[in-house]
């Protein structure tokens, strides 16, 4: 252990990162170059690229707003338990067990693949100890792990998940614990390695009901009582389930929430975060962030995951060609493939709820459950004008680009002319004179028998022509007029 490390004061390692900088810097994860692609077989190559990207984190505005907000909620709850290394040792040696305050359970939620995994695994990053967990001083040597980050994926039961937390070494040689039991212990352990934040994660598998969330509820619940504010990651789907739930579990569980939307086609995170994971393998991906950055957004929502699976396909694509080089008609060959469909409609859905009521119907999943309300202003308060220099600039509409993206050439021309006229000042602005239509004729028995007469006329001229007249077919019309 480093000299710096020795001197780490007690609660320290909240206190390193007060600004957005450092936030930033500590919570960003690079990508780690992959070498010798060409030699590997594709689904080698697929794996090494999916484990490169899925590893990549590059914090966003949102992100560092939401970690600070967890850095101080832990941070809170430390100072209220053992502000110092001192009030820890007396809580120690404590034979009875602290009394602690009903601690907030605050819901992290968004779209799924939207990097909400990967904002916890930062914060859990970024709060222990380095290199190790170790916390050394006064001649104390202390396990301490500030965030303590649960993933549930496939456990059946809260029995088993709690005995996954609990201290490996206490444990050995019992086969069997109850539930009381093995909460105090759980909770104890938290409490000797200093944890201040319990982070739940990978909940959507806990229960395979599309309806009953009596079981995941149980879950939360009664993680949230082992002391430590807890933090739950969860899609939108479950949060619905929740929402169904009695309200007094609903104050509960969905009384903090914290949203995490999909960056926007011109943020900078998203060029960011593209140009990082194209840099995971130099010279297989001939595509430019700057360039390429909206159309991907295009395809993919700007949903992480989804951007994997596109450049994964992509790159299976040029493989299946005899090519080790990924262009940008292999993305469009991807997006169009088997292989992304469930994304693509994802995407498309996405686009189409902007523009479709009846899509948000369809497809709850896909929009957020927390709701604003928007109050109007004072009624009557005039709206200052803006000039031409300062009207605001509207933000790229997602629904709007892939809509336009369908259209040819000639129709995208005429429409950057009617917007260009749009927005022309008044002084600039053609003028056009107003040509009124003539009077519609009054429809009487006589007007309709002179065009039947002269729809006859026409339909007898071509056969004259022709040199084949209908005799019969005259005298008839000759009785009927």
């Amino acid at each position: 252990m480093t000299a710096d490390h020795k001197q780490c004061e007690w609660l320290g390692w909240f206190d390193r990162y007060d600004t957005d900088e450092a936030l930033r810097a500590a919570a960003y994860q690079p990508a780690i170059p992959i070498q010798g692609l060409q030699q590997m077989s594709v689904e080698e190559a697929c794996k090494q690229l999916d484990q490169a990207w899925e590893a990549i984190f590059v914090p966003g505005q949102q992100h560092l707003v939401m970690l600070h907000s967890l850095l101080d909620q832990a941070r809170g709850f430390a100072m209220s338990m053992y502000p110092t290394l001192k009030d820890y040792n007396r809580l120690r040696c404590s034979s009875a067990q602290p009394v602690i305050a009903p601690q907030p359970i605050r819901c992290l939620t968004g779209l799924a693949g939207v990097s909400k995994s990967s904002l916890v695994q930062a914060f859990e990053r970024i709060c222990q100890l380095q290199p190790t967990a170790d916390f050394l001083t006064d001649g104390q040597r202390l396990k301490v792990h500030p965030v303590r980050r649960v993933v549930i994926n496939g456990q059946p039961a809260i029995l088993g998940i709690l005995r996954g937390m609990a201290n490996p070494v206490a444990l050995s040689g019992r086969a069997r614990i109850e539930m009381a039991g093995l909460m105090g212990h759980v909770g104890d352990w938290l409490s000797a390695t200093a944890t201040s934040t319990l982070v739940v994660d990978e909940m959507q598998f806990f229960t395979q009901s599309a309806l009953a969330s009596t079981k995941t509820s149980q879950l939360i619940m009664t993680l949230a009582n082992l002391g430590p504010p807890l933090v739950y990651v969860a899609n939108y789907s479950l949060v619905r389930k929740f929402l169904l739930r009695p309200q007094e579990e609903k104050d509960r569980l969905l009384g903090a929430p914290m949203v995490l939307e999909p960056p926007g086609a011109d943020d900078p995170l998203w060029s960011a975060a593209v140009q990082e994971y194209l840099s995971a393998s130099q010279g297989t991906f001939k595509l430019d962030a700057a360039l390429h950055a909206l159309e991907l957004h295009r395809y993919t929502g700007g949903l992480f995951r989804a951007l994997r699976k596109l450049l994964l396909q992509a790159y299976r694509e040029a493989r299946a060609h005899d090519r080790h080089e990924v262009s940008q008609e292999d993305i469009k060959l991807a997006y169009r493939s088997r292989e992304y469909s469930s994304h693509r409609k994802d995407v498309e859905d996405l686009a189409s709820l902007a523009v479709s009521p009846q899509m948000a119907e369809k497809r709850p999943d896909l929009v957020c459950p927390f709701t604003e309300v928007h109050v109007g202003g004072t009624r009557g308060a005039v709206k200052p004008v803006l000039s031409r220099q300062q009207q605001p600039v509207p933000p790229l509409d997602a629904a709007a680009l892939l809509i336009e993206s369908t259209i040819s050439t000639a129709a995208k021309a005429r429409l950057r002319e009617l917007r260009r006229a749009a927005n022309a000042p008044p002084d600039e602005r053609m003028t056009a004179t107003v040509t009124r239509l003539p009077k519609r004729v009054q429809v009487s028995a006589q007007s309709l028998l002179q065009g039947a007469q002269v729809l006859r006329d026409v339909i007898k001229k071509p056969r004259s022509a022709a040199g084949q007249p209908s005799p019969q077919r005259e005298s008839g019309d000759a009785e009927t007029s």
